[in-house]
């Protein structure tokens, strides 16, 4: 029996309605490795310091999941009440509750020391982003991460519009494999990520090998991997270093206490680029069921990296990273180090 056609049976059934998925009022930026010691604390408290600065119309809260409480350490002001924590935020299902106003017009979360305990009580990884689309907050939040890729973690990453994937030697490289099994366990596209090469020292020479410094290593390698990779990269800096021990215990924005400095330009450059790719992001996809990846172990050591492949020759008319100066290569991006025949080779989600 046909199907009953009220235009009669001449006309063809009106296609079904296309269902835009609008964008939430807010943007999360995560900033995450699952090893210790690559700067993402450093690189996401001053992202929002940048982030404020470069659209100062722009609602910015920053919040962590450590329990270093950088956030406080830089953005509290005097008179700034006790109030929630992080902690609390998640326990209440209330973020707006949670969020001071601090210097710079940035406000934040205060962090806490129970998270660890709070972890053993969490079981979804999509708690956070019900939390964000119930609050009714406009604006963006960025989050730092713990060094690991536990249930905080994976809530913060669930949560994200735009995970940044700090990498700073072929160990946290393959660490960031485990991130990329998590998004695709979630079915989250790639284009939602990017990975961010952190603490570059270019003085790092290799005797032997095609690519002789550690930058040019590094990217050969994510390249090949195809993992979609920032132009820019933050530079090893003692200067910067310094900027967290003083003796008033508080952290200085790199903005505002290293204006001179190349991570300062490097740092402008990563909050442009983020922000201008959050304009451009469509907006994420349904959250799955409670998918998850099987738990890390509580302790477990960190992934032996893959073998670096050797990667094929390049033209002789083109120079290798080593062969420019020092001075000039921490200015240039990642593809320009590379070469125009040696660019990374992911979809140009900057268009």
């Amino acid at each position: 029996m046909s199907e009953f056609n009220p235009e009669g049976s001449g006309a063809p059934p009106e296609p079904a309605p296309t269902v835009v998925r609008r964008a939430p009022p807010f943007r999360v930026i995560t900033v995450t490795s699952n090893k210790g010691g690559v700067g993402k604390s450093t690189i996401a408290a001053n992202l929002a310091v940048y982030a404020r600065a470069l659209r100062e119309d722009l609602p910015v809260v920053v919040m962590s999941f450590d329990d270093q409480f950088l956030p406080e350490r830089m953005f509290r002001l005097g008179g700034n009440p006790p109030g929630p924590t992080v902690v609390d935020v998640m326990r209440d299902g209330d973020f707006g509750s949670g969020i001071r106003l601090g210097q710079f017009g940035v406000g934040y979360v205060p962090s806490s020391l129970d998270v660890g305990e709070y972890k053993r009580e969490l079981t979804s990884p999509f708690k956070l982003r019900r939390i964000l689309e119930r609050s009714g907050w406009e604006g963006l939040v960025i989050i730092d991460t713990k060094s690991d890729l536990e249930i905080l973690t994976q809530n913060a990453i669930a949560a994200s519009d735009l995970a940044v994937i700090v990498v700073a030697d072929s160990v946290s490289l393959a660490e960031a494999e485990k991130v990329y099994a998590l998004l695709d366990a979630w079915g989250r596209p790639h284009e939602h990520s990017r990975i961010l090469l952190s603490l570059v020292d270019l003085r790092v020479k290799y005797r032997e090998g095609e690519h002789r410094d550690v930058l040019a290593l590094l990217i050969s390698e994510i390249r090949r991997r195809g993992y979609p990779l920032l132009e820019t990269f933050i530079s090893r800096s003692p200067k910067i270093e310094s900027l967290y021990t003083n003796p008033e215990g508080r952290a200085r924005s790199v903005l505002h206490a290293a204006r001179e400095s190349l991570v300062q330009r490097q740092l402008k450059h990563l909050a442009d680029d983020l922000l201008r790719t959050l304009d451009r992001l469509p907006a994420l996809p349904d959250l799955p069921s409670e998918a998850t990846l099987p738990q890390p172990a509580a302790h477990e050591g960190p992934a032996e990296p893959a073998p670096l492949e050797t990667p094929a020759p390049r033209p002789a008319e083109l120079r290798r990273s080593d062969e420019i100066p020092l001075e000039e290569r921490h200015l240039l991006s990642v593809d320009e180090l590379l070469g125009t025949d040696d660019r990374i080779d992911t979809p140009d989600f900057r268009q």
